[in-house]
């Protein structure tokens, strides 16, 4: 996952971790498959992004701590010029599913991509 903007939502193709979804910054608003593909699902879009240069951030990186008892623990880090700025974990179950905070439904999808066959 990517931009610190970016509200996930399912995945475009199946051979691919390229997900649609819509920008918190602007919701509702229709985001082309182009810029979802180059600006919100790898992040560091400032340069090409409108949006995305307004952001205190420039991405989110999750990484995968443990799994059981119907929770996923997702160690992340929000980057800024390749630097972290911020470090933590979230316990991920079925109630972050409803969750319209970027840093929480990007944990979501990362942790449903490690329970995904």
């Amino acid at each position: 996952m990517a931009c610190p903007l970016f509200l996930p939502s399912a995945r475009l193709g199946d051979f691919d971790d390229v997900y649609s979804g819509e920008c918190a910054a602007d919701p509702g608003a229709i985001v082309p498959v182009d810029v979802l593909r180059l600006c919100c699902n790898r992040g560091y879009a400032r340069g090409t992004c409108q949006r995305a240069a307004q952001a205190e951030a420039d991405a989110f990186r999750f990484l995968i701590r443990a799994a059981g008892r119907g929770t996923v623990e997702v160690a992340w880090s929000i980057e800024r010029d390749h630097h972290p700025v911020a470090v933590g974990k979230s316990a991920i179950t079925d109630s972050t599913a409803r969750s319209n905070q970027p840093l929480e439904r990007q944990a979501l999808v990362c942790a449903m991509s490690l329970l995904r066959p």
